[in-house]
């Protein structure tokens, strides 16, 4: 009996010893195989790389990271295509959705400077806005129309917001519908959204950072799609063309040849307050015969076209200075154009 429990004790510490062996190896091949996983970098998303885009129904969308800003830079001699001409000195956003970069812009003589560009976060939904609730971001030559402050509003708008004149008069034109489209803040005490409801967002230190260039009611904010890109040549060509035509059109109405003034229009034309072109011929057939002087002063403010209309419909935003005999008036007003077999024709306008 003495033997028998001798021989189990001698064979419990050899199968014992052998565990120990093999526990000791495996732990040391386990420590080997997770060293070489650290330095090796890994295939899945990780949030130093930003949350990579997983295609899902379109109800549902994945959620991205805030990239950072893209860097753009345009090809030699080319500008981006919206811009024909801003007020020198002053300045204007470009907000490019594909790239979630909002870039700011001065104009110069020489031509137009990217002075920064920032990372910015828009709708959820990567088309054009259409309907109230889409969640898309629209794209179209738009302007910053007013501020509110963040006190005013829910803290989702961070320190602030601008309000952009969406719909406009194209946007209206194509039946497009929804409001509240606006450029604002978010601040860090709040968890970042990965989209917007279709409004551009960037952080509160970068709106904070672009009020002092921004001047209500004569900054631009141009969304695209994807930035296009015209040649500088052909900008200056058409800002001759444009500058031109506004110059025959005001010699026109000062001269009250209504007949010539009118061949500026098009028999597609809205006037500001929903007036067709039939009875927007009448009423000025109608006060023109009444005047007996009229004088008209213009100040240029900016020519911008059209990117997804193919750059064949500009916008121009003025300070028009009107005077007659019986009237005075002075507006800020933009001025829709479209270029039909090389001719621009006035399809609509609106006084700011």
């Amino acid at each position: 009996m003495d033997r028998v429990k001798k021989d189990y004790h001698k064979i419990y510490r050899v199968f014992l010893i052998l565990f120990l062996l093999s526990f000791s190896a495996n732990l040391f091949m386990l420590t080997l195989y997770f060293k070489e996983r650290k330095g090796t970098p890994s295939s899945l998303p990780t949030e130093s790389k930003g949350i990579q885009e997983v295609k899902a129904p379109e109800e549902v969308k994945a959620p991205e990271e805030v990239r950072a800003p893209q860097e753009t830079k345009a090809p030699l001699r080319m500008v981006p295509l919206p811009f024909v001409y801003i007020k020198n000195k002053d300045y204007f956003l470009l907000c490019d959705k594909e790239n979630r970069t909002l870039h700011l812009y001065r104009s110069e003589e020489s031509g137009f400077s990217l002075i920064k560009s920032y990372s910015c976060i828009v709708g959820s939904n990567n088309v054009d806005k259409r309907e109230a609730g889409d969640l898309a971001t629209p794209e179209g030559i738009y302007f910053l129309t007013s501020f509110l402050a963040g006190k005013s509003l829910p803290e989702k708008y961070g320190f602030g917001a601008f309000s952009l004149n969406y719909p406009n008069f194209l946007d209206q034109r194509e039946g497009k519908k929804g409001s509240g489209i606006w450029l604002h803040g978010y601040s860090d005490r709040v968890e970042r959204p990965p989209f917007s409801e279709g409004c551009v967002v960037v952080k509160d230190e970068v709106l904070k950072e672009l009020i002092g260039f921004i001047k209500i009611g004569d900054t631009p904010m141009v969304i695209v799609d994807a930035i296009q890109y015209n040649s500088g040549e052909h900008q200056r060509t058409l800002f001759q063309i444009l500058s031109r035509f506004l110059k025959d059109w005001k010699t026109a109405w000062e001269s009250r040849d209504t007949a010539k003034y009118l061949s500026f229009y098009s028999r597609d034309f809205v006037s500001g307050d929903g007036k067709g072109y039939q009875k927007f011929k009448e009423y000025k057939y109608r006060v023109n015969q009444s005047k007996k002087f009229i004088q008209l002063q213009i100040e240029q403010k900016s020519f911008l076209l059209s990117q997804k209309d193919g750059g064949h419909i500009a916008i121009v935003r003025m300070n028009q200075d009107y005077r007659s005999d019986n009237f005075k008036g002075y507006s800020r007003k933009i001025i829709y154009l479209k270029e039909k077999q090389g001719k621009w024709e006035i399809i609509g306008e609106v006084t700011l």
